[in-house]
């Protein structure tokens, strides 16, 4: 049985499937308790954000500072990839790495979406507007509410920690400082929920032909 099921994944689905003991599962699969079945994914390929900018028209990225849980690293890179954003851009250091919890929490987003990893995200936010790219950061002092902000040009949309929210020299990169106001009793979200929130309404732009379109939240 064992024999005609490896034939049918190698054969019929190109999967490589291999057995193997239960103590070698688990130092496969990062030590979680009571795993079965492991799978080895293939990150997205990487991209230089340059290429990036000249063939995604509009492109659409999306950039974050300071956010250090995997898990909601991963629950970025879900949102991103499902909403059509070209890349996710963070800092090499002082920030969520990519390892189990965030490949989890992607849900397989990884394979399809890059996560570029830059020296100065600020620096780089410059560069990109040298390329002609929109840079929008979210604060909560934002002078402009998020729904205003024509996301239909290429544009990087950057997203600060929890805590603390964009650093100063991040914040001063960006050309348009945007706000995110909620009508109901909670006035803050938890970051991946944001970036989920902001990059379906860049999606819903798009499609439906800027700000002031039909559809419009708020």
């Amino acid at each position: 049985e064992l024999d005609a099921v490896r034939r049918r994944w190698d054969g019929e689905l190109g999967v490589r499937l291999e057995v193997v003991d239960l103590d070698d599962l688990r130092k496969r699969s990062g030590g979680r308790g009571g795993a079965r079945l492991a799978a080895e994914i293939r990150l997205a390929p990487a991209r230089e954000i340059d290429t990036i900018v000249s063939e995604d028209a509009p492109a659409l990225l999306l950039a974050l500072d300071g956010v250090t849980d995997p898990h909601n690293l991963g629950a970025i890179l879900r949102s991103a990839a499902a909403w059509g954003v070209s890349a996710v851009i963070a800092p090499r250091d002082r920030t969520a790495p990519l390892n189990d919890a965030a490949v989890r929490a992607s849900a397989g987003a990884v394979a399809h979406i890059p996560l570029l990893r830059v020296t100065n995200l600020a620096r780089s936010l410059a560069g990109l507007s040298k390329l002609g790219v929109w840079t929008v950061g979210l604060a909560v002092d934002g002078d402009t509410e998020l729904w205003d902000v024509d996301l239909t040009l290429p544009t990087v949309i950057v997203l600060g920690s929890e805590g603390g929210g964009l650093r100063p020299g991040v914040l001063r990169r960006c050309e348009v400082r945007a706000r995110l106001s909620m009508p109901g009793p909670v006035s803050s979200l938890n970051v991946s929920v944001c970036a989920g929130t902001v990059v379906s309404e860049a999606a819903r732009q798009r499609a439906q032909g800027g700000p002031g379109a039909p559809g419009r939240v708020g």
